[in-house]
């Protein structure tokens, strides 16, 4: 199963600089908790963004043949994303889709659940996430936060 995990603030900013306007370390706790020992999927940005590989975590990562040059036993590139997801929306691991905003974009029509962190208020952005409509989803679980609500959503069928 596909999922699709991202932050974002009411108007959908997702990254401003290469990196997300915001700090809210328990969120970035609750990410790792949840992706831990799953498949991870981002654009090659993102992964540059992080510096190296998060640990016990297998990361796709997609790009171009050209710019698949970091080497780690835990990362595998991906060239051809449509197949991807196509090969794997319904396969029983869950697979977390972790950015950028076009893999966001891309890939959020075969996402069965989406895990969202909506930060409170309004930051400066460079990047974000196009908006999707929560009536195609039933919400399963809402969590208030100090700073920011997490959201869990399951596609409605």
């Amino acid at each position: 199963m596909l999922s699709l995990i991202v932050a974002h603030d009411k108007n959908f900013a997702i990254g401003y600089q290469g990196w997300m306007p915001w700090q809210l370390k328990e969120d970035l706790k609750i990410f790792k908790s949840r992706t831990i020992n799953h498949t991870i999927v981002m654009g090659l940005k993102t992964f540059a963004s992080l510096g190296k590989p998060l640990a016990n975590r297998k990361t796709i990562i997609v790009c171009s043949p050209k710019n698949a040059t970091y080497v780690d036993e835990n990362i595998a590139y991906c060239h051809d994303f449509d197949k991807y997801l196509k090969d794997h929306e319904n396969t029983p691991e869950e697979i977390f889709i972790c950015g950028g905003a076009s893999i966001y974009d891309y890939a959020m029509p075969y996402c069965k659940k989406l895990y969202i962190t909506l930060v409170d208020g309004d930051h400066p952005a460079d990047t974000w996430l196009k908006k999707y409509d929560p009536s195609n989803y039933q919400i399963l679980k809402i969590e208030d936060h100090d700073g920011f609500k997490l959201i869990e959503y399951l596609k409605k069928e």
